[in-house]
């Protein structure tokens, strides 16, 4: 006997609101300390970017760097972020690929920038 479509979706709902509940009570040194646990490759360059234009291009430290068509920005919980998100200024490290172009950036937090100066 199949299930009533109200049934399922009280189902469905009352677990989404469990998780996100559950959640909420997730402290913020559990993402320091995996943030400080990120593993940048070792051939990366630093710098800050600008917001992106917009326009396939990027500016660190004051120069115009080329992004590649396949470019992905990372942000400090290492998710994916679309790049028009960045509104402001930030410490990012950065891989070119084999022509150039930016293809990975990685924006970084001030400890991690403090660190990747030490190294």
């Amino acid at each position: 006997m199949p299930l009533p479509a109200s049934l399922v979706a009280s189902i469905v709902s009352a677990v989404i609101e469990t998780v996100v509940q559950s959640a909420g009570t997730v402290s913020t040194t559990q993402y320091d300390t995996y943030i400080a646990r990120r593993t940048l490759p070792p051939e990366v360059k630093q710098g800050v970017m600008q917001p992106p234009p917009g326009n396939g291009t990027v500016t660190i430290s004051g120069s115009t760097l080329t992004l590649s068509p396949v470019a992905q920005f990372r942000n400090q919980q290492n998710l994916i972020v679309m790049p028009m998100a960045i509104q402001q200024a930030t410490d990012v490290v950065y891989l070119n690929d084999n022509f150039g172009a930016v293809h990975r950036i990685w924006l970084i937090s001030r400890a991690e920038a403090d660190s990747l100066k030490k190294n």
